[in-house]
């Protein structure tokens, strides 16, 4: 597994992309297969050249097609095949295809709309033009067919007719070069055909290429080998490549960067020679090419290579240090584990354990140098030098390696890992734990198996404290220390389980113990004891077709790292030096749209869109470059920049009325481009929007002065009706008063009634007293009368007779009198209800007395009433007070009058 790789990190995190560097020679690169149904089914590409932002274009049978490094675009127009093309910019192409020659154009959406400048619309003496080359010279538009050239220039096309037909054209350091079937080869220049040179003895001779070499001009051909031009006189130049490019036919040739030759041939794909024909790269079918037919080749500035084959796309990138190695035939399948010994190189794979010479692997692609040792059959998951020795950890067990014999040390199965812990000790992880082995001479012996630690242990590190770190995959993350007894103590477990990506793996660098996933880098937080995200993961874009779990080299030496990739293995070659990666392709906007539910628009920068297309989507990128970061900031919406992503689109959701600005720059290891700019305008709803206010402003005004109106008129009938109510009201209250007043009357006449009723019954009552005080007088006056009358007849009874007298008179004068008792009853009876509700507690005699108070009679007067002494009088008011809990400052008289 991952292991051996502290001390050259760096190393390998420098830039392996090198503008100027020299191609590594006899390195396999990978290479980047696409099938005419990855692109359309737009069958063979016949040119292919590259814009100055990036994007790659190609002249397809099925017309022109774009390609940004993820997604194909394809642009139809002519009916026959496309042949040809030339990038004037990144918005104007000229393009020659079967009866037909154009121009594409970007309309301001940056979509490209065609415009045909070939004149005709038949064929011209029953012959089909095909234009197979197209270019540009000193401004004007060259088209060339079998027949004809055309020259395009202000809108005008002059025509110069082939001398018999031009099989092929080439434009070489700004020159025009036309191989015309018969006659030779010539060059376009001053609006004439000029002879180069005739062909050797009339013979056919077919060019398949043009470049010039320390100021000559040189001719590849199709079958013949590569001449020299002096003074029009063809010269053969015997070279390293001569001879294969004679038997496999040259279809089509190019030159790149000044130093290298491209031959792309119709047996047996490329070869990659320098000026001097010395072979530096073979690419065919056998290295990975779907077929070995080359149509067409181009190099592009950032290191591509592409080829435009006889059934689909390849490209490779020549500014790679990557060199990969794949398994064909099933001849050794998908390596695991490498180490490199005394120039021999051990590859562990799912196979078993393979050995080849390292001078072998490194400088030719001969799958036939790896040869498996007897034994090693089955899973290799770990190779390690120790101490100068192989240890090879299979799923049979360790094993020793001695050259190309493997010895078993230890038999339990799955031995995933190995780590020298000290010069004592030395522990394999496996599928059940971790076994612990004690150096006895010169090799290792099991010791025991460390207790508590179960399940696959796939890594073991050790930090610069000493602690131990273990990955159980499907678990989690292990700290520990081992205390004398080479017993784990103080484990700490750390959950990987929500991490971002798959597959987490332990690494160490300068930071200390980190942790890498398929997507993301984490440093461990001692303080809380978790991995905290600290950036993004780009070594699945930087190595293709790598392993789960594989995320940092394997050191093979200083100058060399090893990769696990599927069905294979690939070897970085660290660069010395620190070289800054640059940008040789622009970041462009390849998308802009503003969508809802139902439906989408594109949108141009600065565009205004309608508020129901609220939600906005971008794809940008840096077209056809490997390993790039993108980061986003909106204006008006984000708070900070987003986080450095590989993902190259965004989504916006319910963004609100406004000005937007998405800021947009990428990062190509560490260097991060300039920041481009794409604005957005959110029109607010036709609710919101500044007419809507204005109308809004008048409706209200109108609808103040309506109101106003309204209530001016309601305020008018309100007045008519109050003024109504108000008189009826004023009649009421007259017939209410008039009423109340005969009601008050009557109510008084009833009070005066009652209390004439009264007083006639105090009347009649005085008057039935006095006339009963008279009668009882009369009466004994009467008897009085007669006793006299009786004592003039008869003397002799006057003592009886002054007695009875006496006695009548004293029995008058001792009877009770109450007639002023009943009187004053009669005249309080209301005050008496009051009081006897207020103060129940009242007697009959403290009523009269509270009567006779409130009256004014003083105290002999009430004594003299009573019959009692005026002390008994001032004892009962002082009884009274008492009753009506009245305070001393509180006058009696007073409260009596109050109580009315």
């Amino acid at each position: 597994m991952l292991k051996n790789y502290i001390t050259f990190l760096i190393l390998f995190l420098s830039n392996v992309f090198a503008v100027a560097q020299n191609i590594p020679e006899k390195d396999v690169p990978f290479l980047q297969n696409y099938l005419p149904q990855d692109y359309g089914n737009h069958g063979k590409i016949w040119e292919i050249k590259s814009a100055k932002n990036g994007l790659i274009y190609m002249a397809s049978e099925n017309g022109l097609l774009e390609f940004d490094g993820k997604n194909w675009i394809r642009y139809r127009a002519s009916k026959g095949f496309t042949r040809s093309l030339h990038i004037v910019s990144d918005s104007v192409i000229f393009t020659g295809a079967d009866m037909d020659f154009g121009m594409w154009k970007k309309n301001k959406r940056r979509k490209f709309q065609y415009i045909s400048l070939y004149p005709f619309n038949e064929n011209i003496g029953g012959v089909n033009e095909e234009f197979w080359g197209t270019y540009e010279s000193n401004g004007k538009i060259i088209f060339v067919s079998h027949q004809n050239l055309y020259c395009y220039f202000e809108k005008k096309l002059v025509k110069i007719s082939a001398p018999t037909s031009f099989l092929e054209s080439f434009q070489v350091n700004g020159r025009i070069f036309l191989a015309d079937e018969k006659k030779g080869l010539f060059e376009y220049k001053d609006k004439k055909l000029q002879l180069v040179f005739a062909y050797p003895d009339k013979t056919p001779f077919e060019i398949s290429g043009i470049f010039y070499h320390e100021n000559k001009l040189k001719v590849v051909s199709k079958d013949q080998g590569i001449f020299s031009v002096n003074n029009g006189v063809l010269t053969p130049v015997n070279t390293d490549v001569s001879a294969l490019i004679i038997k496999n036919k040259v279809f089509t040739f190019d030159t790149f960067e000044n130093k290298y030759l491209a031959f792309g041939t119709i047996l047996d794909g490329l070869y990659l020679t320098d000026f001097n024909g010395k072979i530096i790269k073979r690419i065919n079918k056998n290295a990975g090419l779907p077929n070995n037919t080359i149509l067409s080749l181009h190099y592009q500035k950032n290191g591509k290579f592409w080829m435009g084959l006889d059934f689909g796309i390849s490209y490779f990138d020549l500014k790679n240090n990557i060199k990969y190695f794949q398994s064909r035939n099933n001849n050794f399948g998908t390596g695991y584990a490498a180490v490199l010994k005394d120039q021999k190189f051990y590859l562990g794979t799912n196979q078993g354990l393979y050995l080849s010479d390292w001078k072998k692997i490194h400088d030719n692609d001969d799958d036939d140098s790896f040869k498996i040792l007897d034994g090693s059959e089955g899973q290799v998951w770990a190779l390690q030098n120790i101490d100068g020795k192989v240890y090879c950890g299979h799923h049979n067990g360790l094993f020793e390696v001695n050259d190309d014999v493997l010895k078993k040390i230890y038999d339990q199965h799955g031995i995933l890992c190995l780590k020298k812990i000290n010069d004592k000790y030395l522990l394999a992880g496996n599928y059940n734990g971790i076994a612990i082995f004690e150096k006895q001479g010169n090799s290792w012996k099991f010791l025991k198996k460390m207790r508590y630690i179960l399940g696959a242990v796939s890594q073991i590190l050790q930090d610069k404290n000493g602690d131990l770190w273990i990955n159980i995959p499907n678990y989690g993350i292990i700290k520990f220390r081992l205390d004398n007894n080479l017993e784990p103590k103080g484990r700490q477990f750390i959950a990987t389980d929500r991490l971002k990506g798959n597959f987490p793996s332990l690494f160490a660098d300068t930071k200390g113990i980190r942790l890498i996933t398929s997507v993301s880098k984490y440093d461990y937080d001692s303080s809380q004891k978790i991995f905290r995200e600290s950036g993004f993961s780009s070594h699945h874009i930087k190595v293709k077709n790598i392993s789960p779990g594989f995320y940092q080299p394997v050191i093979l030496n200083s100058q060399y790292g090893f990769y696990s990739v599927n069905n294979g293995f690939a070897i970085e070659k660290f660069s010395s030096e620190k070289k800054t990666a640059k940008f040789s392709s622009y970041l462009l906007f390849r998308n802009a749209q503003a969508f809802n539910n139902e439906s989408v628009i594109d949108m141009i920068e600065g565009e205004k869109v309608p508020f129901r297309y609220n939600n906005l989507r971008f794809s940008f990128l840096t077209p056809n470059e490997d390993v790039v970061e993108y980061q986003y900031f909106l204006d008006n919406f984000s708070e900070k920049w987003s986080t450095w992503s590989s993902k190259n689109t965004v989504e916006f959701l319910g963004l609100k009325e406004g000005t937007y600005i998405l800021k947009i720059r990428a990062k190509n290891q560490d260097q991060i481009s300039e920041i481009h700019y794409f604005k957005v305008v959110i029109n607010a709803p036709w609710y919101r929007s500044y007419v809507s206010y204005i109308i809004y402003f008048f409706l209200i005004l109108g609808m103040v002065y309506f109101i106003k109106k309204y209530n001016a008129a309601k305020l008018r009938k309100q007045k008519l009706l109050l003024l109504k109510k108000e008189q009826n009201s004023l009649r009421e209250q007259a017939e209410k008063h008039k009423n109340e007043i005969l009601l008050e009357r009557q109510k008084q006449l009833e009070v005066e009634q009652n209390n004439l009723r009264a007083e006639i019954r105090s009347k009649t009552i005085e008057l039935a007293t006095k006339a009963k005080d008279d009668d009882d007088k009369n009466r004994i006056l009467y008897t009085l009368s007669e006793k006299i009358v009786e004592l003039e007849n008869n003397p002799n009874v006057l003592k009886i007779r002054l007695g009875e007298m006496r006695r009548l008179l004293k029995t008058y004068l001792e009877t009770e009198d109450n007639t002023f008792e009943i009187q004053m009853d009669d005249l309080h009876q209301e005050f008496f209800k009051n009081m006897k509700k207020r103060f129940p507690n009242l007697s009959i005699y403290d009523l009269r007395l509270c009567a006779y108070l409130r009256i004014g009679l003083t105290s002999r007067e009430m004594a003299d009433i009573l019959q009692v002494l005026p002390s008994s009088i001032n004892v009962s008011r002082s009884r009274l007070r008492k009753k009506l809990n009245l305070l001393p400052d509180e006058d009696l008289y007073q409260f009596l009058i109050d109580l009315g």
